[in-house]
């Protein structure tokens, strides 16, 4: 592994105390040394958040703010490494995810995603998964693993805090706006399927679709997060 570069995981957190129990050991058994992962609660979590990232020795810090995007900013603020990667607590990268993320910046890209696949053997599931592969319209949500060299992601401000939700999307928009090249990394990370489990396939899907349909109409975030919220479990 080239050393030269140092890779920082950032996780942004709401009451996910039960997927890090399962995410946090894994991640220190499939990170090198110096690897430093960064768990940003936010102001309105209310589990033990802290008392796991203290279990597990990882850095903890409790955001005065809500809203992912600010969340995710305040841990690149707050680490050190050249390339930083945004994780969701209910997500597990591949083993050898570090390995993917270094060649990739290694072959020129300061960007990239991971495909996916889910946690649930669903044959629609598989299909969904599927198209996490390729970069059409739909790439670059947060579930995909975003990763970023600290200076193109400082070069662009980070994420826009005011974006309560799609803030993924909105971040590899901009960068494809500005011929940025993004590489998908086909080694899939795993994605829980609890949103399907809570909620109906097809009622997921055109939830999704429609909340992409108004990001896409610039429906401002605010409204977006309040028809995604009112729409699924």
């Amino acid at each position: 592994m080239n050393r030269s570069r140092k890779i920082d995981i950032i996780i942004p957190t709401l009451n996910e105390e039960e997927n890090l129990k399962k995410l946090l050991p894994y991640l220190k058994k499939h990170t090198s040394i110096d690897t430093k992962l960064y768990v940003i609660d936010s102001v309105q979590s209310t589990d033990n958040t802290r008392n796991i990232c203290q279990e597990y020795d990882i850095t903890y810090i409790k955001s005065n703010k809500a809203g992912r995007s600010i969340q995710m900013n305040e841990g690149a603020g707050a680490s050190s490494g050249d390339i930083l990667l945004f994780l969701h607590a209910d997500v597990l990268p591949p083993v050898d995810f570090q390995k993917h993320i270094l060649s990739a910046i290694n072959e020129g890209y300061q960007a990239g995603l991971f495909a996916y696949k889910f946690d649930n053997n669903s044959l629609l599931l598989k299909i969904n998964a599927f198209f996490t592969r390729f970069n059409g319209i739909l790439a670059g949500g947060g579930d995909q693993c975003q990763f970023f060299t600290r200076t193109l992601f400082e070069n662009n401000n980070g994420y826009k805090s005011e974006y309560e939700i799609m803030e993924d999307f909105e971040m590899i928009d901009r960068l494809k706006e500005l011929n940025v090249p993004i590489t998908i990394i086909k080694d899939p990370a795993t994605v829980s399927a609890r949103k399907y489990d809570n909620n109906s396939y097809l009622r997921v899907n055109i939830v999704n679709l429609l909340a992409f349909i108004k990001y896409k109409r610039n429906v401002s975030s605010c409204e977006l997060k309040k028809f995604y919220k009112k729409s699924l479990n």
